[in-house]
């Protein structure tokens, strides 16, 4: 494949100490059915092969860039996305994959002539553990078609989880980047919903209710590393969440929020040490 100027889409990963899984990655993202993209790779100063086997792939889509120092999943997260130049964004962690029609799918909601005021087109995703094998075909919190913000995110605090999915679900317009805050990990546990948050204000939400990519649990996944803290965190983020008046969250939303939240972190750790270990096997903090 040719290098383009301006591809339609950008897919971007920031990379930290993923050797185990970045080639699968990358190849998920080359295998894309939709050819014209470009995979942006950043580097933050991984302590193992993850540079090495990156900057094995030769396909002229590619861009592989270091850092001088380490900037923490916050600044890496950014940087992965401050310099695309399509017209659509994916960051996808290095340990998930795309499946083959996952960029193509996500476009075409995006070009629908009758889909104006979107600003982010999510999709269904499968969960898998450190071998690839499936744990759950399909994670279905809410169906697929359009959806008012306000709505979905009511709902997505009373469920007192991630409905609307992790990075690698997610397709959003570039063009809205300078208009946002970028991604903060202040809470470190709702970087990626915060930022979907920070979208819901700009335009309305797209599921697509098919799995086209898969989220890895395993004991080198930064969720991992903060799955204890995931309760206390979700809560946080439910209350700053309740101050923004667009969403119209009321005291009912966040008490019946606090109740599925405490249920959900502890199905979530108990699947995390079931299936990938426990998060105190690996010694080592681990971005993404």
């Amino acid at each position: 494949m040719g290098y383009n100027a301006k591809p339609l889409v950008s897919v971007a990963i920031p990379l930290y100490n993923n050797e185990r899984f970045i080639a699968e990655t990358i190849e998920s993202v080359l295998s894309q059915s939709m050819s014209d993209f470009e995979l942006l790779i950043y580097d933050d100063c991984s302590t193992d092969n993850s540079l090495e086997i990156a900057r094995s792939y030769t396909d002229n889509r590619m861009r592989v860039v270091t850092s001088d120092r380490n900037l923490g999943p916050e600044g890496n997260w950014n940087r992965s996305v401050s310099e695309v130049r399509g017209r659509w964004v994916k960051l996808v962690c290095g340990d998930d994959l795309l499946y083959p029609e996952c960029l193509e799918k996500q476009v075409e909601i995006f070009e629908r002539p009758d889909n104006a005021g979107l600003s982010l087109v999510s999709c269904q995703r499968t969960i898998i553990d450190p071998e690839g094998k499936t744990l759950i075909k399909k994670v279905n919190f809410i169906d697929g078609g359009r959806k008012e913000p306000s709505d979905l995110v009511r709902k997505m605090v009373r469920m007192g989880t991630n409905i609307m999915g992790e990075p690698v679900c997610g397709l959003y317009p570039s063009v809205l980047i300078g208009k946002t805050r970028g991604y903060s990990a202040r809470i470190p546990y709702t970087i990626d919903l915060e930022y979907w948050i920070q979208l819901l204000r700009l335009g309305d939400f797209w599921m697509i209710d098919e799995p086209l990519c898969a989220f890895r649990i395993s004991n080198v996944s930064w969720s991992s590393r903060i799955g204890e803290m995931r309760h206390e965190q979700f809560l946080a983020f439910m209350e700053e969440v309740s101050g923004i008046e667009q969403f119209k969250i009321n005291d009912l939303d966040l008490f019946i929020g606090r109740f599925n939240s405490a249920v959900q972190s502890m199905t979530s750790l108990m699947g995390f040490r079931l299936f990938a270990g426990s998060p105190e096997d690996n010694k080592e903090v681990v971005e993404g």
